[in-house]
């Protein structure tokens, strides 16, 4: 194990560990790190084995093993007692390691909370219990260095994250396209847009299938009118990325914008690809891809006045108007979506169970209420209400 000098010291949020356990305890996301993701409507709707769009199976593989390490946490006392914490030394690792590897497969399914922060804390204790005095300051290794930057990243403490991250590039030879990728976010929240041009250059070069840099740079090349390497960016992602992703959406608008001085009629078939893109993607996650400027200029550059003010209108308020997205938006505001098991027909949102109690291969019972919200039993649906009322009434 390496040991070299450790990141700077930074106020990152302190989980308050208790000495004993309470059944009744509930844990809380960090600001900023509940999210609404897309995927998960995607699940909602039943349309998951309708794309065959890598990022969906990534994200799903990501946040099985994201639970699967969440839910060995929840079995260890909160405790960073020396004896509790020799008791749960090999669970304690594994439930750390298999979240930040969770982590790194996909950052969008793997919210951070009060809970994961303490285990963050027990987990270093623990590396350090047999290291002596003189030596421990400064000693890290892979998994504590990935830890820290996670918690850092979601702090938005990026310019201590970018510190972490470096420490582990410099330190370690089987550093992932992905640690590149994680930095170039933190440089470009920084103003640092050199430099994360060049990690995501660097993620290319360790992943030819790493398909999201190529539209990130057509943007970012876009956003500073170098015209010809964002378009050369651009047609990369267009050739080998999904189609059912807002970005094979947006890099279709960007080049029908880009073309248009030059090549009408080819620009006009951008334009269309991108609405029948559109198309396609409204019928899998049942609305449709966000207003940006790249579309709101395309949709006036190559539609009447009227049409556009229509067409803008109607995509800056129809996600509101969605069904599906304003049940799972208030489900996540009225905290249904914040635990482990977050609302899916795939899974009990008190339990976990896959399917109805006692009864392997039948379906799980929907909330009568909202249509929005499943369990596995009776039992479990009455020992949700308290949390789900609120949101039930509001769908």
């Amino acid at each position: 194990m390496p040991a070299e000098v450790a990141p700077a010291v930074v106020d990152t949020p302190q989980a308050v560990v208790e000495g004993a356990e309470d059944e009744s305890y509930q844990d809380r996301y960090l600001e900023g790190s509940q999210q609404f993701i897309a995927y998960d409507l995607l699940e909602a709707r039943g349309k998951t084995d309708a794309t065959t769009d890598p990022s969906v199976k990534r994200y799903q593989e990501a946040k099985a093993l994201f639970r699967k390490g969440y839910d060995l946490c929840m079995t260890v006392p909160r405790s960073l007692d020396d004896q509790v914490l020799a008791q749960h030394e090999d669970d304690i690792k594994s439930a750390a390691e298999a979240m930040v590897d969770a982590w790194l497969l996909d950052d969008k399914a793997a919210p951070m909370s009060e809970r994961v922060l303490i285990l963050g804390q027990q987990y270093e204790k623990v590396l350090l219990k047999d290291i002596p005095d003189a030596e421990k300051e400064g000693f890290f290794v892979k998994y504590s260095l990935l830890f820290s930057a996670w918690i850092l990243l979601v702090g938005k403490q990026y310019d201590h994250c970018i510190t972490t991250l470096n420490l582990a590039i410099e330190t370690y030879d089987d550093i992932t396209a992905r640690i590149f990728f994680l930095r170039a976010t933190c440089y470009f929240s920084t103003n640092q847009v050199d430099l994360g041009i060049k990690d995501l250059h660097k993620c290319l070069e360790l992943d030819q299938d790493f398909h999201l840099a190529n539209s990130i740079l057509g943007s970012v090349y876009l956003s500073q009118k170098k015209e010809e390497e964002a378009a050369k960016h651009f047609e990369l992602f267009l050739e080998a990325g999904h189609p059912d992703t807002p970005d094979f959406v947006n890099a279709q608008y960007s080049m029908a914008l880009l073309t248009k001085s030059k090549d009408a009629e080819k620009a006009k078939t951008y334009y269309k690809s991108a609405k029948e893109s559109e198309t396609r993607f409204k019928q899998l996650y049942g609305t449709h891809v966000g207003m940006n400027n790249v579309k709101r200029d395309s949709i006036y550059a190559f539609e009447s006045s009227d049409d556009a003010q229509r067409l803008v209108f109607a995509n800056m308020n129809k996600r509101d108007r969605m069904q599906y997205g304003q049940k799972i938006e208030k489900l996540i505001e009225a905290g249904i979506l914040n635990t482990a098991y977050p609302a899916s027909p795939n899974n009990c949102s008190n339990c976990g169970a896959k399917h109805l109690k006692d009864a392997p291969g039948k379906a799980l019972l929907c909330c009568g209420g909202c249509r929005g919200i499943w369990y596995c039993s009776r039992e479990c649906q009455k020992s949700d209400f308290k949390k789900h009322k609120l949101g039930c009434k509001k769908q």
